[in-house]
């Protein structure tokens, strides 16, 4: 007795197979383009941190001294807390760059309260409140420790957060003139949308 017979799938069946498993592929991967599109940012647990910047002022350093190549460094960023329940504290700013990072805020200006954000140096959307002043920018001072970084390039700062624990951006490094540093002009962070 011969062997049953296999049913011969004809070309155009498996060219259709073919493209509807590519066409699949390609949906998967476009969903995940556009949710890393949707952050400008890194993020950890509920916490994104977007709108990064170290801006300084120039100093004319000299050849025996090209540590003081900048004066005052300041870090811009904004703090989104995506949770809708829970809020959460910054804690600490560090930077191998740094010799030092001084948060010039106060204990309530560090906290993320649910679906809110702080800034250093710009605006804060959530504008308003109560009056306490968590709603308002704060500064954020960086002694750099390499007076020749040069302008374009990134520098790595860790931010840490009581819930949500560390994260490291890679924040740009920009040289801006004293009459240049008005910051009022930045765009206000996206809108908050607690998950």
């Amino acid at each position: 007795m011969p062997p049953p017979r296999r049913p011969r799938l004809h070309r155009p069946v498996l060219l259709a197979a073919a493209a509807v498993s590519a066409a699949v592929a390609l949906t998967s991967c476009s969903a995940d383009t556009a949710r890393e599109a949707d952050t400008d940012g890194p993020s950890i647990g509920a916490v994104e941190i977007r709108d990064t910047s170290i801006d300084a002022e120039p100093t004319g350093a000299t050849p025996e001294d090209p540590s003081s190549a900048y004066g005052s460094a300041t870090l811009n960023f904004t703090a989104i807390n995506t949770d809708p329940a829970e809020s959460d504290t910054l804690v600490s700013i560090t930077s191998p760059a740094a010799s030092s990072v001084t948060l010039d805020a106060t204990a309530e200006q560090l906290v993320v309260e649910p679906g809110t954000s702080i800034a250093a140096g710009q605006p804060v959307e959530n504008v308003g409140g109560d009056g306490s002043g968590a709603d308002r920018p704060f500064t954020v001072a960086v002694e750099l420790a390499d007076g020749e970084l040069q302008p374009g390039t990134s520098v790595a700062v860790t931010f840490r957060f009581e819930r949500a624990g560390e994260v490291t951006v890679d924040v740009p490094f920009d040289v801006v003139e004293p009459d240049d540093s008005d910051r009022s002009s930045r765009p206000l962070p996206p809108a908050v949308e607690p998950g």
